[in-house]
């Protein structure tokens, strides 16, 4: 690679084969802009409609819907009721007994570990 490099430059020699013709970029700019086309100017901003205008106010709302939908739905059944039906109580014992059954457990063990203080 270094002796490629060498071999240019001992032909070539340093100097850079391309120019810019004098005096190219002193008019570049206005030149450039001659070419641009013309934009029609803006003296009035465009008028936004009410829906615009409200969007911002319609997100609080919709975000204040959802708090209180969510507090009303947390506060309201806070309190389980005291009268357990019949169906969930049976319910309740044999998954007690089901439990039990599984971990060969007899009412001593049962007894035990309601007994001992964790």
């Amino acid at each position: 690679m270094m002796n490629e490099e060498m071999y240019i430059k001992s032909r070539m020699g340093q100097e850079n084969p391309f120019r810019v013709p004098d005096g190219y970029f002193d008019s570049f700019a206005a030149e450039m802009m001659k070419k641009l086309p013309e934009l029609p100017e803006q003296s009035e901003q465009p008028k936004t409609g009410l829906l615009v205008r409200l969007r911002p106010w319609m997100y609080a709302a919709a975000c204040m819907v959802v708090a209180i939908f969510t507090a009303t739905l947390y506060f309201v059944n806070d309190t389980p009721s005291q009268d357990v039906p019949a169906a969930v109580a049976a319910t309740n014992d044999t998954y007690v007994e089901d439990v039990a059954d599984y971990m060969m457990a007899d009412n001593l063990d049962i007894y035990a570990c309601l007994a001992s203080e964790y």
